[in-house]
């Protein structure tokens, strides 16, 4: 995909795009500019759920070292960390989709359109609309932190081992970890 249109430009175009409700006495009359002016819409609606995804790797990245330790805790991190990157992967597949649906939709106007035209004896090329610009690629939304607690205070949000580990050397966070573990109680039922 080129450059992504700005979110000014696209609501231009869904403005420009924007007809009034067909009218045909309750039956289904949909014609070739509301389709277009749906596809402007799930366009719009595919760069959205794209920044939500961005939003919520963003905000779970804050919780790096979080699950605490012990056996536990260590499992539930390796089972958070598979799932939350298979869970990104699949939302950066169905962004892709939500694409497919707009391009979809004026892909099938363009064809209602020449239909029309010809079946109407019409001469020369039928009007078309180029498809919107659409994330046309897989996004990548980045690795999600583990919050495993690997020892250290590197990227740990937690107040507690943050601050009793601060930015200790590995090798004296490795001797000191059995005193924390035991002081902090972590990932152990009193």
């Amino acid at each position: 995909m080129a450059d992504r249109p700005s979110d000014a430009e696209r609501q231009q175009e869904r403005d420009e795009l924007k007809t009034a409700a067909p009218n045909a006495g309750g039956g289904f009359d949909v014609q070739p500019p509301h389709l277009y002016y749906s596809s402007a819409v799930v366009r719009d609606g595919q760069f959205d759920y794209d920044k939500a995804a961005t939003r919520l790797v963003s905000a779970l990245n804050e919780y790096s070292q979080s699950a605490g330790t012990g056996w536990g805790p260590d499992s539930f991190a390796n089972a958070y960390t598979q799932i939350a990157g298979k869970f990104v992967r699949v939302w950066a597949t169905s962004v892709l989709s939500v694409g497919g649906v707009a391009v979809g939709l004026t892909m099938t106007a363009n064809n209602y359109q020449a239909a029309d035209w010809s079946s109407r004896g019409m001469y020369g090329p039928p009007p078309r609309r180029t498809p919107p610009a659409v994330i046309d690629r897989q996004p990548d939304y980045g690795k999600i932190n583990d919050i495993k607690w690997s020892g250290t205070g590197e990227d740990a949000d937690s107040w507690a081992i943050s601050g009793a580990l601060g930015e200790i050397p590995d090798f004296l966070a490795d001797v000191m970890r059995p005193a924390v573990e035991y002081g902090l109680n972590l990932g152990h039922l009193p």
